[in-house]
């Protein structure tokens, strides 16, 4: 289903389309009143009020079905074949009431036929159309069973026959532009595809599976302007494998890519689903977490340090120890400071000996180690 916003647009153009063509209804409508009182076989004045009012009446709620949003989940959410069928009834007792101007009828058929043009399928065009033929035809049998009408059968076939072939190239049109309507959504669901696979990869980094840094630049800003607006805090860690390079220089970089996948992933199980996590470059990582403060982080950021040493990467089962650089965000703080803060704080503990998380507090220059 489209989102509530798209469907909401939808709705919109779905009841202004049918507004649009209420004013050819309601056009129709003062005909079909005039004809009644100028035919010389007049119709009962309150007959013919009453059949309006009726028609109005069901617009009305069939309008309002569309506009309230009740259809929303209905194949044709517009509900085009309802009204078209409605319309047509009503053209159909405007024939009856009004048969010394048949032709008026048949055009009112052929003024509905348009309007599902670019809403039906071509079958659901076609029973439109042969639901028409049959009104016509009916009201036409009935009148002459009341003896109102008299009619030459070699006239009525051609006047029907000219009425079928019209409704038969409406059916056809609507046929094509069905097709043409189906292949157009089918090649827009593709572009909407291939545009979110584009979106997908400008924020994801293709080893690892995880944001990249362009995406946590631009995560790092919203955050910091929450914090700014409502105090709402978030801390931001490096993650830095130890001693990568050895493992690149020793079993080779198919190898090294395997850890940096699987250190990822290790990574991104770790954290909730408001969190993120980031390939900064290289064998460096950051993470982010949202509403937590300094020491909450810091006891995550501490069992993954310990999950990780305690497993083995890659199909060479090498051990693995990362450092982590803690730092939360001061308000007012510009990104590339928290970041630059972080940084220094992650090569602290590579200075201190690896395989710890080192951590600001909440006074700046102040450090913590957390092992």
């Amino acid at each position: 289903m489209p989102s509530g916003v798209l469907m909401g647009q939808l709705q919109k153009d779905m009841v202004r389309r049918h507004i649009l063509a209420s004013s050819g209804a309601m056009l129709f409508t003062l005909l079909f009143i005039a004809s009644s009182l100028l035919a010389p076989d007049k119709a009962p004045p309150a007959a013919v009020i009453l059949s309006a009012l009726c028609y109005w009446g069901g617009q009305a709620l069939l309008l309002y079905w569309v506009a309230s949003g009740r259809s929303r989940h209905y194949p044709d959410p517009g509900m085009t074949p309802l009204f078209m069928i409605w319309a047509v009834a009503f053209i159909s007792l405007t024939f009856y009431f009004c048969h010394e101007y048949r032709t008026l009828a048949l055009l009112g058929y052929l003024m509905v036929m348009p309007y599902g043009v670019f809403r039906l399928t071509w079958r659901g065009f076609l029973g439109v159309a042969l639901f028409a033929i049959a009104s016509y035809t009916g009201v036409l049998l009935l009148l002459r069973h009341e003896g109102k009408l008299v009619w030459s059968l070699a006239y009525e076939l051609l006047v029907g026959g000219a009425f079928f072939a019209s409704m038969l190239a409406y059916s056809i049109l609507g046929r094509e532009v069905s097709l043409l309507r189906a292949a157009y959504r089918n090649k827009n669901h593709e572009l909407r595809r291939a545009l979110a696979r584009i979106e997908d990869l400008a924020v994801t980094d293709e080893l690892t599976g995880l944001h990249n840094r362009r995406h946590l630049l631009t995560h790092i800003d919203k955050h910091r302007a929450l914090a700014n607006r409502e105090g709402m805090p978030f801390v931001l860690a490096f993650v830095d494998i130890d001693h990568f390079k050895q493992i690149n220089d020793q079993h080779g970089h198919r190898v090294g890519d395997q850890v940096l996948a699987e250190l990822a992933a290790v990574l991104r199980l770790s954290i909730r689903e408001v969190d993120l996590a980031a390939r900064y470059g290289g064998e460096e990582f950051v993470l982010l977490f949202s509403g937590l403060t300094l020491g909450s982080a810091a006891k995550v950021l501490d069992r993954i340090r310990v999950e990780v040493m305690e497993q083995r990467f890659s199909r060479s089962a090498l051990p693995l120890t990362v450092s982590v650089g803690v730092a939360q965000y001061f308000p007012g703080e510009e990104g590339d400071d928290l970041l630059n803060r972080a940084d220094r704080l992650l090569y602290e503990a590579k200075r201190l000996g690896r395989n710890r998380v080192i951590l600001d507090s909440q006074e700046p220059g102040v450090l913590q180690n957390v092992t």
